[in-house]
């Protein structure tokens, strides 16, 4: 019985010291649970709420896009800009365009803009999903933030524009 009693002392120090040495950083990530996946186009699909900032909030844009999960976006927003002696517009503008994902998370989005004016403009967005949630066993995108390369197609005077999407549906 005392060999016995012995034994399990043994065993659950030792069990305990492996814990112990365990850095408790791992533990709480849950890393050695769930191995990283690839990004791909799949992981960019679904309806998005799109806000834009333009500048130093010189104008704010509102709209929903939807991405097919395999490379094609389409969205349209309201475009809260400055008007005339202070005022503010508001205008609409509808996209579309393509889009690519590298397995990082990082990617580029293409589009093609109808400007309030009947005109089109293109611009190219570089993105990085800044969080994700796993269904089917793709990771999905749930939150991503981009910055366009050219100054606004919509607001004059090259200001920069920067974009937050944000996952609506599952």
């Amino acid at each position: 019985m005392l060999r016995t009693r012995m034994r399990f002392v043994f065993v659950a120090l030792l069990v305990s010291s492996f814990v112990a040495a365990t850095p408790q950083a791992d533990l709480a990530q849950g890393d050695w649970h769930h191995p990283r996946r690839d990004y791909s186009v799949e992981s960019l699909r679904g309806d998005y709420a799109a806000v834009a900032t333009y500048g130093a909030n010189v104008a704010r844009a509102l709209g929903t896009q939807t991405l097919d999960g395999v490379g094609n976006l389409k969205g349209s927003a309201i475009v809260n800009q400055p008007g005339l002696n202070g005022a503010r517009t508001i205008v609409s503008i509808t996209f579309t365009g393509t889009y690519t994902v590298n397995s990082d998370g990082t990617g580029t989005m293409s589009l093609t803009i109808m400007l309030p004016n009947g005109k089109t403009a293109n611009a190219t967005e570089d993105f990085v999903i800044t969080k994700a949630k796993i269904l089917g066993g793709i990771p999905i995108a749930t939150e991503i933030i981009d910055a366009q390369e050219q100054p606004s197609t919509v607001i004059p005077g090259g200001v920069f524009v920067t974009h937050t999407y944000t996952r609506r549906s599952e």
